[in-house]
């Protein structure tokens, strides 16, 4: 497989053992002799012909055209534009049918305080950037069930942030 090119091969075993040897530049010379006790030099050659061919048709040992664009990527600001609290991991409906296992995520039931709701808060206030429109989803399996945590975190939103929508 090359990766690069997106393209899949079907190799036999000579080829897949030539492969090591052209991807570390090797000569055919050197190619020949590390691989002489296990086939005929006519299958070495043919197999390198056929790599060379494959090479050639940009199908391998293609290069990494997006190598140098990486780094960019990962250097780049960071700006977050929306934020899902789960700040009830509980339920009081207690559904047979829910994915989520009757409220319970498969875990136990938990809320979550107001100080972490307002971590959250600051932490998407702080990477934003110069976003005009951020967002706050409420979720849980009833975010209601949480209503202090909800309530103060809404008030906390609404006296110190104009730039968030909340869903709720």
């Amino acid at each position: 497989m090359d990766v690069n090119s997106g393209s899949v091969h079907i190799v036999d075993d000579v080829v897949y053992d030539v492969l090591p040897y052209l991807e570390k530049k090797e000569s055919k010379e050197e190619i020949l002799k590390a691989l002489a006790n296990s086939y005929a030099p006519a299958e070495i050659e043919e197999a390198l012909e056929e790599c060379h061919e494959l090479e050639e048709a940009g199908a391998l040992f293609t290069e990494d055209i997006y190598e140098n664009a990486i780094d960019a990527f990962k250097n780049r600001p960071i700006v977050v534009k929306a934020l899902c609290l789960h700040i009830a991991h509980d339920c009081n409906l207690a559904c047979r049918y829910c994915f989520a296992e009757e409220g319970e995520y498969h875990g136990r039931r938990a809320l979550m305080s107001y100080e972490v709701g307002k971590k959250a808060l600051d932490f998407l206030i702080a990477n934003s950037g110069s976003r005009r429109n951020l967002e706050v989803d409420f979720f849980g399996g009833e975010p209601l069930m949480n209503w202090q945590t909800w309530l103060h975190t809404e008030e906390s939103r609404r006296r110190s942030i104009t730039k968030i929508s909340v869903l709720h």
